[in-house]
């Protein structure tokens, strides 16, 4: 009996061994894709789970120019690509193919781009994202960002020595982060110093950002406040329960809206605002979604989130980006989704922490189209953009790809002109551009 009691124990151990064998993600380079003007790059690599310490498998991509591809020209440099939020699989970060976006624009500086799909994405889909968990997310973005610089090299590639830290709304809190765990030396051997941060709409403060909301009672883009609010309570390791702070009737939609990761933030915010708000205004009156305790700040449930929101905000510790050269800032003054405040408590910041070298740049409008707006900014500041004594280099590299665009009826607008130049003198409108829409808003 003790003997076929040990058989059976074995093959059931060489079955669940040949199991985790079959299910772990391959690590390395997995395809390679033609995006019309430019090619994407998928990889897996190793990295660490939002604890610092659990060894996880994530995806990512790289991004880069046909001239690139072909090594008819060394790249300028890379660019380590920080996502937007995201809260569908179907548009998962890197699973990108058009010139318009963001990926697309900027790779077409002859930059290579890295973006890691992050936490609850692409291979890693069915777990639960670590939404602006700051310190865990940017590991993971550098993590990628070597692991693919490491895959051209293998591949031989070659590439100035020039790297770019991007990133726009959720992305711009990463990517300050990222700026200061490379101040404080993660990966320093490997990853020393930043060239250019370019950096728009990120909520850098996100306990003012909480403040402003519980004070005015109102959101406009209400998707928002349940990610953040996700993002906290699992930083906290889920102490308080959803209960805690949204009522009862909200808490139950919060599994299909979210947890399914089966509807884009459109979808989201338009079932809010049926459900609970106003669709013609497009507002929310937050205490329609969540209990009393959300504007108290002394309740033990929010005491643990205003926590976690000062910790994974970027204005609460003495520190500043001393080994990133430059940083451009992007935001809108009319902002609806991440209140300029952020922007003001982290120039204010900056300051305080004898830190200079910035620039910020303000639009109006609000948050989604400001953020088209950032993608013609960043691409247009990298294209331009010279590092101090590499002068000769760059002077011989094509700052920017040139296109012939088409009005909406095919007549030909500009021949062999940057879409930036172009759109300088043109209307609001939809446009032509490589066969595909593009709209100027």
């Amino acid at each position: 009996m003790k003997k076929i009691t040990f058989v059976l124990l074995s093959l059931l151990m060489a079955s669940i061994n040949l199991m985790a064998q079959t299910t772990k993600p391959e690590t390395g380079l997995i395809n390679k894709t033609s995006c019309g003007s430019f090619w994407r790059f998928d990889f897996n690599y190793e990295t660490i789970d939002a604890d610092g310490e659990t060894p996880i498998v994530l995806s990512a991509a790289i991004f880069m120019t046909n001239s690139v591809y072909s090594k008819t020209m060394k790249a300028k440099g890379c660019g380590l690509l920080n996502h937007y939020t995201i809260s569908d699989d179907k548009s998962r970060p890197t699973n990108v193919s058009s010139f318009f976006t963001l990926e697309g624009l900027l790779s077409n500086t002859n930059y290579i781009i890295i973006e890691s799909d992050g936490f609850g994405f692409g291979v890693d889909v069915k777990r639960n994202q670590k939404y602006l968990q700051g310190r865990a997310t940017a590991r993971v973005n550098i993590d990628a960002f070597i692991a693919g610089r490491k895959i051209l090299e293998d591949e031989g590639y070659e590439y100035e020595n020039v790297v770019l830290n991007l990133g726009y709304s959720q992305g711009g809190n990463s990517g300050m982060w990222v700026n200061r765990l490379v101040a404080e030396g993660y990966r320093s051997d490997e990853l020393p110093k930043i060239d250019l941060c370019v950096i728009g709409g990120g909520p850098y403060d996100m306990y003012a950002h909480y403040k402003k909301l519980a004070e005015e009672n109102m959101t406009q883009y209400p998707v928002a406040l349940p990610l953040i609010m996700s993002g906290m309570i699992d930083a906290g390791g889920y102490k308080v329960n959803y209960e805690d702070i949204f009522n009862e009737e909200f808490a139950n939609d919060l599994p299909e809206l979210f947890d399914s990761k089966e509807h884009d933030t459109d979808y989201i915010n338009n079932y809010i605002y049926e459900n609970y708000g106003s669709i013609n205004e497009k507002s929310l009156a937050l205490d329609e979604i969540v209990t009393s305790a959300f504007f108290d700040e002394e309740n033990e449930a929010m005491k643990d989130i205003i926590l976690h929101l000062k910790e994974n905000s970027l204005v609460y510790d003495a520190w500043k980006p001393e080994k990133t050269d430059k940083i451009s800032f992007v935001h809108s003054t009319e902002d609806e989704v991440v209140p300029v405040l952020n922007m003001y408590n982290m120039e204010k910041h900056l300051n305080d922490n004898g830190y200079t070298s910035y620039d910020i740049t303000y639009f109006d409008g609000l948050h989604t189209p400001t953020g088209t707006s950032y993608a013609f900014f960043a691409a247009s500041a990298i294209s331009n953009f010279v590092p101090a004594g590499m002068e000769d280099v760059f002077n011989d590299t094509p700052k920017e790809d040139t296109h012939d665009i088409y009005s909406i009826d095919g007549r030909l607008l500009f021949k062999n002109m940057t879409i930036r130049d172009a759109f300088q003198s043109l209307p609001k409108g939809i446009y032509i551009v490589n066969g595909q829409k593009v709209v100027k808003e």
